[in-house]
């Protein structure tokens, strides 16, 4: 047993000889310590954690530790925030905030995760969610409660959580029936939360319950809720006209990928189709044609499905493709991965990146940002680089609109020279599979030959990686993407209701919009 425990001062546990315990010792000195900084306010305290979090970081720890050691420096970065009341969410910028989501992300992407108790996974992607939700980016924070709640069912933090992500996202939608069944849902986790079994992992002060509740209860006020779940029939209707059709959608579902918000409540049937639209624009008289906008987001909109269904087919098969056939190829003698699956997981991959920089496109038109167009990408176009050190732009200082800013921290999961740091420890890779594909040489391996390749950055012109890990990076970046859809016209909702406010104009003459067709589609 740790001789530092919760009766333990902070004065004790800042002159704490760390050096002299044991590992597990010193790991839980370093948590009561954040804890007990945090509680009283204390910077020498937190100052001490991160010189404690340094010297422990260079034992050999095991991966477990390894793991929780990320944790509790997310948990010394936010006590910092709270210390320096650092705490505003709306703020763009927020560089200590950054720092504590990269070292969640770390946590749980760490080899480690699997082999710690229930209730810490859970801790970890519940607060990664909460950090998540806390900048605008609710989607993926929904999908991290959903995966602690398939650790442990009755986690009370993670369902509150959801609540808030699930309420966020449903105040957010234009479409009405979008809002309404995302609201349900958001009561039915906040009612979860505050239920007899409910399982809280620490003792939360009571307003955290009352903030549940008081959730629950407003979106009681609001809406007829046995109404709208009697209407809901999440299982309809039928997934496609044959096998593979179904299997498709399914498969799209399981992963989340739709461009539908109904389908980050789960694999229902009812999310399984991208009929997500920019919302009705306001546009002067005096501006001849279709906004170009609304075309530029429908063909993005069909290059994302196109690099979804390229991802879906460059899944393993048990055939050869007839293309394959009379195609020579020298075999390298270290087990690459040559096939037109592969070939397709490649295309997908470089498409899914693509798209995000029509995003940084999109948004420097639609918000009339004035960036040279070499200089607009996803991850640049929010900073004014006429400047010798690009800073944020002036557009958005002071801008209130969630989605959008949930979008500004979502391009911080990815790399950029400009910018050396990003909230995912896994930026730097995906940075290098895209260059590599674009420019040199990307070296796809059997997976089950992985022992047998050398270290990415011992070749300048290729950069290996098996087939399993390739797999899964062009599955993260596709759902990077596909959230950047849906936040993206989520803003423009934001931004034209603010528009149609500040306008002074009573003249609106309304001009349908019409969808093409699927049989148009030859």
């Amino acid at each position: 047993m740790s001789r530092y425990s919760h009766d333990t001062d902070i004065g004790e546990l800042i002159r704490a000889p760390t050096h002299t315990l044991s590992d597990g010792d010193a790991i839980n000195c370093v948590a009561r310590l954040i804890d007990l900084s945090t509680e009283v306010r204390s910077e020498a305290g937190i100052k001490r954690a991160f010189g404690m979090l340094k010297e422990i970081n260079r034992r050999s720890l095991t991966p477990a530790q390894q793991a929780t050691l990320h944790y509790f420096r997310a948990n010394a970065w936010g006590a910092k925030r709270v210390i320096e009341a650092k705490v505003e969410p709306r703020q763009w910028e927020q560089p200590d905030r950054q720092q504590q989501i990269l070292a969640l992300f770390m946590a749980k992407n760490h080899d480690g995760f699997a082999s710690l108790n229930e209730i810490r996974r859970c801790q970890i992607l519940t607060n990664l969610g909460i950090q998540f939700n806390e900048v605008g980016r609710f989607i993926e924070a929904i999908e991290l409660w959903d995966r602690a709640l398939d650790i442990l069912p009755n986690f009370a933090m993670a369902h509150g959580s959801r609540g808030d992500g699930l309420k966020y996202y449903g105040l957010a939608s234009e479409d009405g029936y979008d809002r309404e069944v995302l609201l349900l849902a958001a009561h039915r986790a906040f009612v979860s939360a505050t239920a007899k079994g409910a399982l809280w992992d620490s003792d939360y002060p009571p307003a955290f319950r009352e903030h549940f509740r008081t959730g629950a209860r407003e979106i009681d006020e609001r809406l007829d809720l046995a109404a709208i779940a009697s209407d809901l029939d999440l299982d309809s209707p039928r997934l496609g006209r044959s096998k593979a059709e179904e299997a498709y959608r399914r498969w799209c579902l399981g992963h989340r990928l739709f461009l539908n918000p109904l389908n980050d409540l789960g694999p229902h049937p009812i999310a399984a189709s991208d009929y997500l639209m920019l919302p009705s624009l306001r546009v002067g008289l005096e501006e001849a044609g279709m906004p170009s906008i609304i075309g530029f987001y429908s063909q993005m909109k069909q290059e994302y499905a196109f690099a979804r269904l390229l991802l879906y087919e460059g899944q393993p098969r048990d055939y050869v493709h007839f293309a394959d056939r009379r195609v020579r190829l020298t075999n390298t003698l270290n087990y690459p991965s040559f096939s037109m699956a592969t070939e397709k997981m490649r295309a997908a991959f470089r498409l899914a990146y693509s798209i995000l920089d029509k995003v940084g496109y999109f948004i420097n038109s639609y918000w009339r940002l004035g960036t040279e167009p070499h200089r607009v990408g996803f991850r640049s176009v929010w900073y004014d680089h006429t400047v010798e050190k690009p800073k944020l732009h002036n557009r958005f200082k002071d801008y209130e609109n969630w989605p959008l800013h949930g979008l500004f921290w979502l391009s911080k999961d990815l790399f950029d020279d400009r910018f050396q740091r990003a909230t995912n420890p896994d930026a730097q890779q995906i940075f290098n599979i895209r260059n590599h594909l674009e420019h040199k040489y990307l070296q796809v391996h059997e997976s089950w030959a992985s022992a047998a390749i050398r270290d990415p950055s011992t070749d300048s012109i290729g950069y290996s990686i098996s087939s399993d890990d390739f797999a899964s990076k062009a599955v993260r970046l596709l759902k990077i993407t596909r959230a950047a859809m849906i936040y993206l016209p989520l803003a423009v909702h934001m931004e034209e209701r603010a528009r149609r406010l500040g306008s002074k104009s009573d003249l609106v003459v309304d001009m349908p919009l019409m969808s093409w067709e699927d049989d148009w589609k030859r």
